[in-house]
Order: C-alpha cells, then sequence, then structure tokens
C-alpha cells in the first residue's frame, strides 16, 4: 500500500483580490484599499489531502483461473477535505450609492456566523439554512456619505463568514491483465473503474447572502422586502460521476 498525506493551515490576508480587481466588496474601488484590508476572497483555512494506491493481496496464489479473474486488483483515490471560502456582504437600496458612486457595505444586528438549521425555502420547501439572515442590516442613509465618519460606507468588515467546506472521496478500482500477443513487448490490458464523489453525499458549495435592494435603510434581511430566501445553501458540487476505461499496453 502507498499512502500519501498532506495538510495546510494558512489564513490568506489582503486588501485587493489582485491588481486588476481592485474594487474589494464594491466599495472604495482603488481610492482607499487600506480601509478593506481583511480576510482574502480566496482564503481556505484548513485543507487536507490523501492519496493512496492498494495492491489487494487476494488470489495470488490460486489456480490460474481464480488469479485471472479475482487476483491483482489495486484500489486508489484522493480524499479531499478543506473549509469553505469566505462569504460577503454589501448592498445598498436600489436608486442609491455612496458618495463616491459605489455601493456600501452592509451592518451587522447581531452576531453573524454560520448557524445551520433546516427552514422552508419558499421555492424548495426544507433546505438547509447556513446563516441568519436577522443579523445583517441594509445600511443607513447617514453611512453613505462621503464624510469620513464611523461607519462610512458601511460598518460591516470584509468576509467576515465562512461558507460550506467539502468532504470528497474520488476513487478507482484497477486490473492490469497479461495478454499473449507481442511477447517480446509485454502488451497488457488495464480495466478501469473510476467514480468522483464515491459516496454521492451532498456537498453544498454556495450560499445567499447580502441584502435584497428592496430593502428600507437599517432594516433587516431576514424576511420580507425579498429576502425571504437569503442565508439559504443555494448550490451543491457534483453528485456521483462513474466511467470505465480500457486501457491496451504494449
Amino acid at each position: 500500500m502507498t499512502l500519501q498525506t498532506t495538510y495546510t493551515w494558512s489564513h490568506a490576508i489582503d486588501d485587493s483580490t489582485s491588481t486588476y480587481q481592485q474594487n474589494r466588496g464594491g466599495v472604495d474601488g482603488n481610492f482607499n484599499l487600506s480601509r478593506w484590508r481583511a480576510t482574502a476572497d480566496l482564503n481556505r483555512t484548513h485543507i487536507v489531502q490523501i492519496n493512496y494506491v492498494y495492491d489487494i493481496p487476494l488470489f495470488k496464489k490460486s489456480s490460474p483461473l481464480l488469479k485471472g479473474a479475482l487476483g491483482g486488483w489495486e484500489i486508489s483515490g484522493i480524499a479531499s477535505f478543506f473549509t469553505g471560502q469566505t462569504v460577503d456582504f454589501n448592498r445598498t437600496p436600489k436608486g442609491f450609492s455612496t458618495g463616491i458612486g459605489t455601493s456600501a457595505r452592509c451592518d451587522t444586528v447581531g452576531t453573524v456566523a454560520v448557524h445551520k438549521q433546516i427552514a422552508d425555502e419558499p421555492g424548495y420547501g426544507p433546505t438547509l439554512r447556513w446563516w441568519d439572515p436577522g443579523t445583517v442590516a441594509m445600511p443607513l442613509a447617514s453611512e453613505l456619505l462621503a464624510n469620513n465618519e464611523p461607519c462610512m460606507f458601511g460598518c460591516m468588515g470584509l468576509n467576515i463568514l465562512t461558507g460550506p467546506g467539502r468532504n470528497n472521496w474520488d476513487m478507482a478500482l484497477l486490473k492490469t491483465f497479461e495478454l499473449p500477443w507481442f511477447k517480446a513487448e509485454h502488451s497488457t490490458l488495464q480495466f478501469r473503474w473510476e467514480t468522483f464523489n464515491t459516496f454521492n453525499h451532498t456537498q453544498f458549495q454556495y450560499v445567499n447572502n447580502g441584502c435584497n435592494g428592496d430593502t428600507p435603510f437599517g432594516v433587516a434581511c431576514g424576511f420580507g422586502n425579498g429576502n425571504d430566501s437569503n442565508g439559504f445553501v443555494n448550490a451543491v458540487w457534483a453528485p456521483r460521476i462513474m466511467q470505465f476505461g480500457l486501457k491496451f499496453i504494449f
């Protein structure tokens, strides 16, 4: 058996995603990026990768028939575990913008944290809600002014919430058959059965965040004003995929 494991802990901090995308959260553009130094958009705190190849030791000394059919199989795979990327919040009511023509940050009216629960999503019924939208509110009208007062352009910092992580297993079952042809060149036929997301469990990817533009100034982004879907997960990684393959080697 061959086994390799890697683990990475990191905290990426920046004030701009790239030199070509300096408008952090739609606020300030490149006028004062230092105000928005925070956890990076692409941050993943924990990443674990495991890969392995296991040569199944059964039927190797059996009769030629059993050895040919049941012996010599291998299992290989890659398992990936990582925390989610950041979730950000910014919005202004329809028809409004800040004093420099951008959108504003949302405000907090409670502790913004991962708070998973099953609730009724208007379009899909019982669905996982990732965070409580009642803890986030539309900014106040006074916060749109470019006056350098506290909470100018909104009070909430950047990327304060972490989205869903992933627990994924990709596996393969394979066997190499010796063939009688091209003996001088040692010909073989390899059979592979590969599965992606082998256990076919739901792996959430993104969540609804922010406020609907119809939400009035200072009002929480919970229910009403087009916010009924706020906080729910809205995408998943692909379900199980299988593929079969043959490789002739000579």
